[in-house]
C-alpha cells in the first residue's frame, strides 16, 4: 500500500479498495481471456459493486487478493474477491455484479468466453458461498447460476 492512499486517519482510503478490487477484476478477466486493447470485441464491466471493510491496511501493506465466481449467466457474471495482506489477515472483500457488453450494448459472451467462465466457476463448485455474499446482488443474478449452500 502507497502513502498516497492513506486517509486522514493513517489508513488505506476506502476508494483505494475499489481500485484495489477493479484492478483484480481486470486481471481475472484477462485470464479468462477479454482483450482490453479490442474491448469492442467484447469486454465485462461493473454494474454494481458491494465492498465489505474487514481490517486496516497501513502504507507498506503487500496487498493480494483471491477471486471467485459466485455465479453467471449469459450476459453477467458475479465476482467475488477477498482482499489480504502478505500475514494472511482478510482486510475487505468485494463482491462485482458486470455485465458482458460489445461495442456499447448488452449482449451474450461468445461461447469461448463461457466455455472458460464455466471452467473457472465448475473448477471451485466445491467452495461455498463466503457469509455475506449476494445480500446486495442476489437478486440480480436469482436466474444464473449462482450458488446456494
Amino acid at each position: 500500500m502507497l502513502p498516497e492512499w492513506l486517509d486522514y486517519n493513517g489508513h488505506m482510503t476506502e476508494h483505494r479498495y475499489l481500485q484495489a478490487f477493479g484492478e483484480s477484476s481486470d486481471a481475472f478477466y484477462g485470464y479468462l481471456g477479454v482483450d482490453f486493447e479490442h474491448a469492442e470485441e467484447g469486454a465485462y464491466y461493473t454494474l454494481e459493486t458491494h465492498i465489505r471493510h474487514r481490517a486496516e491496511a497501513k502504507v507498506d501493506t503487500q496487498l493480494w487478493s483471491d477471486t471467485e465466481i459466485l455465479g453467471y449467466d449469459e450476459k453477467r457474471i458475479h465476482l467475488y474477491h477477498q482482499l489480504f495482506n502478505s500475514a494472511g489477515d482478510l482486510l475487505a472483500t468485494g463482491e462485482h455484479l458486470s455485465i458482458h457488453v460489445k461495442g456499447s450494448a448488452a449482449c451474450p459472451a461468445t461461447h469461448g468466453m463461457l466455455t472458460r467462465v464455466e471452467r473457472v466457476y465448475n473448477g471451485r463448485a466445491k467452495v461455498v458461498a463466503p457469509e455475506g455474499a449476494g445480500s446486495v446482488l442476489r437478486k440480480a443474478l436469482a436466474n444464473s447460476r449462482l450458488r446456494q449452500d
